[in-house]
């Protein structure tokens, strides 16, 4: 009798987790918010925004440092150049003031975090950016990235942010930027 009460808990805990997945999968698929994205997304270290450098790089006062962080994955326009002034509003828009959640990847040489930063709604800067269209996918932070990849190419398409602009220019081919992974 044991055994097949046993049986039966293992089998019951297998087909919760497998529908859980179909579920995640399916509202994933359908342009949702899945299960697996809203965990992974409670992770990361609370701060506030201390200066805005652009609109994909700031300096946040976490609970135990201060440390400048660099949305992994996108690069935006730096303040002087054609949609540098719009990135910079669109995403302090999204901020107002309100404590951020850093999640952090890695850390270059220098000590600049690289990572995924998340306003109080949990809205990823790194992916409002890509939809707005007023960031580029920077492929060397992040080459096994398909999600943001279609972002920019969506943004492309339907000329949004950068892409309503005559000829964006991306930052890297007027800045060195020294985030990739080595």
């Amino acid at each position: 009798m044991k055994e097949r009460v046993f049986i039966f808990a293992v089998g019951f805990a297998i087909s919760c987790i497998g529908i859980m997945f179909f579920l995640h999968f399916r509202t994933a698929k359908s342009g949702g918010e899945g299960l697996i994205k809203r965990l992974i997304n409670t992770a990361g270290e609370l701060g506030t925004i201390e200066e805005w450098i652009e609109a994909d790089q700031f300096v946040v006062k976490l609970s135990g440092e201060t440390v400048t962080v660099q949305l992994n994955a996108i690069d935006s326009p730096s303040q002087n150049l054609p949609g540098g002034s719009e990135a910079m509003a669109h995403v302090q828009d999204l901020i107002k003031d309100q404590p951020v959640r850093v999640l952090e990847f890695r850390r270059n040489d220098a000590g600049l975090v690289i990572g995924e930063v998340y306003t109080k709604d949990n809205l990823s800067l790194n992916e409002q950016l890509m939809k707005a269209g007023w960031a580029w996918f920077y492929e060397p932070d992040s080459n096994r990235n398909p999600y943001y990849k279609e972002l920019n190419e969506s943004a492309i398409e339907e000329k949004r942010g950068l892409w309503s602009l005559e000829t964006p220019t991306p930052p890297w081919e007027t800045v060195a930027r020294d985030t990739a992974p080595n």
